[in-house]
């Protein structure tokens, strides 16, 4: 991907809504919020006719203000990261990604399948009273 992000196309999210009460998010410790990999995630990512191999997948939570500071996600051990992407499931129009170093910022828009550049500088920039969940998950193609 050589841009920021990519808007593809809705989701319909409405039946994974309300079981996110019950899913037990679990804190980091760090910077990026809570996780959390429920039993339906993987089946729910497959009805999104994900082109190519799921390679990571989780919900992630941040609580209302609080920021994801400017990084590059990589992960050593991992030799082909793929594309990742997002779908908003609970967020707020004061709630941004950015890319500093682009100048670029969007808000991902809740029940949409966006595609982001987490190899450029980014960062989740929270100025809202809510909780910001969003499904990710990274794809390669298949072998």
């Amino acid at each position: 991907m050589q841009g920021c992000y990519e808007k593809i196309r809705p989701v319909d999210i409405s039946e994974i809504l309300p079981l996110l009460p019950a899913v037990n998010f679990v804190n980091t410790g760090g910077t990026n919020g809570w996780v959390a990999r429920p039993d339906w995630l993987a089946d729910f990512i497959a009805s999104l006719q994900p082109e190519g191999r799921v390679t990571f997948m989780c919900l992630r939570k941040l609580p209302p203000y609080q920021n994801i500071p400017p990084h590059i996600d990589s992960w050593e051990n991992i030799p082909n990261l793929g594309i990742r992407y997002h779908v908003p499931l609970l967020t707020h129009p004061d709630v941004k990604m950015r890319w500093p170093d682009d100048g670029v910022e969007v808000h991902l828009e809740a029940g949409w399948l966006w595609s982001v550049n987490f190899k450029k500088l980014h960062e989740v920039v929270h100025l809202a009273p809510v909780e910001r969940i969003h499904l990710h998950y990274n794809v390669v193609p298949h072998d």
